[in-house]
């Protein structure tokens, strides 16, 4: 029982947060407890019957069978990188980032109208640590390597191929609302020319920030194959990770002038003015 808190409290607390959400919702629905019809996404009932829980339940329930399993692990690997590294020391804006990409899926579904949204987010998210290892590649399922830039449109093309085209279409809301969270946090405020370069205008507001504790002076992560250490300055944000392990790989996250991090050698950048 110790260990399996002690696993528990390792996950980092926004990714612990959507992982106990998909549990909480989904697997009632999976013993027959809970009506699938309801935490569908309903704006009628949440108007006229003040249902307000649906949109939540809309994007934790996760289905069932082997993809339930795989895509806990997308949750679990992508969340938990992102918060322990990318947005390192700031909850806050990692949990603002994920509530924005939210309201972008809402939106972008309107016309649509899916009553269920977790692959959307699902495709989110997995977006966002696409664009913050874009030097790495992965396996999919074991059966094929591709580089990471490439794998959230192979996830795409993978769901419109075991589950059709609504499948795929709520996977591509996913990646578009992932790719402009990206382009208001990171590209906009320091990719463009300087002339028309602006801050995140979404950008995580105080009294949201003031929602969190305020992270430790000091903080060292460490994990299988890598040591990551926050500075000793009051803003919490990580100086570095050196990835070591049997590999012999060297990588060094170094803070921008902008606000962000570079991430390897592609120059690439998540979490600009704003994040």
């Amino acid at each position: 029982m110790a260990d399996i808190q002690a696993l528990i409290k390792d996950v980092p607390p926004v990714t612990r947060f959507m992982l106990v959400s998909t549990a909480i919702v989904t697997f009632p629905v999976l013993l027959k407890l809970v009506s699938p019809a309801q935490v569908y996404l309903s704006w009628p009932h949440m108007r006229y019957n003040y249902e307000i829980w649906r949109p939540w339940t809309a994007f934790f329930f996760g289905g069932s069978g082997f993809p339930l399993i795989y895509d806990f692990f997308l949750i679990y690997r992508n969340g938990s990188s992102l918060e322990k590294e990318t947005y390192f020391g700031r909850t806050a804006e990692y949990a603002w980032a994920n509530l924005m990409i939210a309201v972008f899926i809402l939106i972008t579904n309107i016309p649509f109208g899916f009553p269920f949204l977790f692959r959307s987010l699902l495709h989110a998210q997995n977006y966002l640590w696409c664009r913050a290892n874009p030097t790495m590649k992965i396996s999919l399922f074991g059966l094929l390597s591709i580089p990471v830039p490439y794998y959230p449109a192979a996830l795409i093309v993978l769901d419109l191929i075991l589950g059709g085209p609504a499948k795929g279409i709520s996977g591509a809301i996913g990646m578009f609302a992932g790719h402009l969270w990206w382009f208001l946090s990171t590209y906009l405020p320091s990719h463009p020319s300087y002339q028309i370069r602006r801050a995140n205008p979404l950008a995580t507001p105080g009294w949201f920030a003031r929602l969190f504790p305020a992270p430790a002076s000091r903080n060292t992560v460490r994990g299988a194959g890598y040591t990551m250490s926050g500075p000793s300055g009051s803003s919490g944000r990580a100086s570095g990770v050196s990835f070591g392990g049997g590999s012999g790989v060297t990588g060094v996250r170094e803070r921008s002038a902008g606000g962000g991090y570079n991430w390897g050698r592609s120059g690439q950048r998540l979490g600009g003015d704003g994040l």
